[in-house]
């Protein structure tokens, strides 16, 4: 992977300082898997184990798992996974996911996780969430084929997590608040709104509904608002 990167790819943007005031953003998963490289070397583990014994075990995160390594559960069936969906076609690649180090969770193991690190629990240091929220840098709007099916304007970009709120042209007479959190490509969500104290999870198991989550969300805020 670092080997493409590096030699066969080109960047988006030159190198900028982290407090660039225009600072530019775009997201990628590559950033994920160096993580994931960094944790299992400082560990001598596999990613798999640190994050159930870090994460998974102290939230009762019971029914959330690696696709190669589904939990031996004893006092019920571990919950198959749902179906993911690119248009009108199952799509059948558990090695994909299991080489992405992607997992399957569910909506109370996801609520479980938003709510320890918004409340600070999550971390040692509880400042933790407050430093990964204190700056945002906006992504542009998307310029290229790769873009349009990416996270992009007006959605900000912290330490790891998303803030998006709809801009106030878009919604003069019911303003909706801002959501920090992150989605997923298959159209998923795991957001909290601050403003009315909400945690929000979902998906839709579509590959090509990666905007879904950024169209339904403000109508779900708008009829919670009254």
């Amino acid at each position: 992977m670092l080997q493409r990167v590096r030699q066969q790819l080109r960047a988006h943007f030159p190198p900028q300082p982290l407090q660039a005031t225009r600072a530019r953003a775009r997201y990628s998963n590559t950033n994920y898997q160096l993580l994931i490289a960094a944790i299992e070397a400082a560990t001598e583990r596999p990613i798999h184990d640190v994050l159930h014994e870090q994460l998974f075990a102290p939230l009762r995160m019971h029914d959330t798992w690696h696709p190669a390594h589904p939990p031996a559960r004893i006092d019920r069936p571990v919950i198959a996974p749902a179906a993911l969906w690119t248009g009108d076609r199952m799509l059948q690649a558990p090695l994909m996911l299991q080489s992405l180090e992607d997992y399957y969770s569910t909506t109370p193991d996801l609520l479980r996780l938003l709510r320890a690190l918004t409340g600070g629990a999550l971390f040692a240091n509880p400042q933790t969430w407050p430093a990964m929220c204190a700056r945002w840098i906006r992504f542009s709007l998307p310029r290229d084929r790769a873009a349009l099916r990416s996270p992009s304007w007006p959605i900000e970009y912290g330490l790891g997590v998303m803030r998006f709120e709809m801009p106030r042209w878009l919604a003069p007479l019911r303003p909706v608040p801002p959501i920090l959190g992150h989605s997923g490509s298959t159209g998923s969500w795991l957001f909290h709104c601050p403003q009315r104290d909400l945690l929000l999870a979902g998906t839709v198991d579509q590959i090509t509904a990666g905007a879904v989550p950024f169209r339904f969300l403000p109508k779900v805020l708008r009829e919670l608002s009254g």
